[in-house]
């Protein structure tokens, strides 16, 4: 997989001014200005389309011919999504809805106060997922690297207020895993991405699509040490205001190579179904 730095590209600017006319004008405005935006990102983020390209050519499902109109329709669904990713935190939250497969696991979980790891990967929106399950009253812990997690956090909290969910972010002095054992013992619902690792970081092998690729080792012995439940857990935009929430029944395992391999066999389906909202910009079939 190409080097990742920890954090997440976007330009501050850029947010601000889509928070604002989100806020101020809604939600089809906001995705208006992104037939001006999306054609600029499509020219000058070359290796970003790279990685796509490389990324789809593994997918059997998909015509070689079309990968340049998915690719450019995958740029234009991640501004939406991140639009989305704002608007649920404002006024107009209460248009968007969602279709689900498998919330009444997670919901049983809540009521009966038992942590669970939610796994994901960078396909649809977690942070619809997140608000689905806080309106359930589940407390969402997202693990996510310290980088992106300061910028994120800042910009949310400077013009919109609280975010759905809490955030641990992962340290270099490992101080996070306390974080995440504390969430544990409350109770309180984990999501850790699987599908993205630093450089130098240990990893783990299964099988996407018949070809081995590497995902971070972390999420996967984090499940399997503290011996509790973990779920395969996704939403999926299917129109403006609706989402396809899913997730699997929850299962145990002390093994990290079964729970990758389920990952990358729920991946593997996923991502052959709706690549156009495959927002990992890395190829994950490239060599460690």
């Amino acid at each position: 997989m190409s080097k990742w730095s920890g954090r997440t590209k976007g330009f501050v600017l850029g947010y601000q001014i889509f928070i604002f006319l989100i806020k101020k004008l809604g939600v089809p405005v906001a995705y208006f200005l992104l037939y001006f935006v999306v054609p600029v990102y499509y020219v000058f983020l070359q290796k970003a389309r790279k990685n796509l390209s490389a990324t789809f050519k593994n997918i059997p499902q998909l015509n070689s011919s079309s990968l340049q109109i998915i690719i450019y329709r995958n740029f234009h669904n991640l501004g939406k999504t991140l639009i989305d990713n704002f608007a649920i935190l404002t006024k107009w939250s209460d248009n968007y809805s969602y279709t689900q497969e498998g919330e009444e696991y997670l919901i049983d979980l809540i009521k009966n106060q038992k942590s669970a790891i939610l796994i994901s990967g960078h396909i649809g929106s977690w942070n619809i997922a997140g608000e689905l399950l806080k309106k359930q009253k589940g407390v969402i812990n997202v693990v996510m690297f310290d980088g992106e997690a300061k910028r994120i956090k800042k910009l949310v909290e400077r013009n919109i207020g609280e975010s759905n969910y809490k955030i641990i972010s992962i340290k270099k002095d490992l101080s996070h895993l306390f974080k995440i054992k504390t969430a544990v013992d409350n109770g309180e619902l984990i999501c850790i991405h699987a599908d993205r690792y630093l450089e130098g970081a240990n990893t783990i092998t299964a099988k996407l699509f018949n070809k081995e690729v590497q995902f971070p080792l972390g999420p996967f012995a984090i499940v399997s040490k503290l011996n509790i439940p973990y779920s395969f857990v996704f939403a999926i935009k299917e129109s403006m205001y609706k989402y396809q929430f899913s997730a699997t029944k929850p299962q145990l395992s002390n093994d990290p190579q079964i729970i990758a391999n389920e990952f990358a066999d729920i991946l593997s389906q996923k991502l052959s179904k709706h690549p156009e909202q495959w927002f990992n910009y890395f190829n994950i079939f490239e060599k460690k």
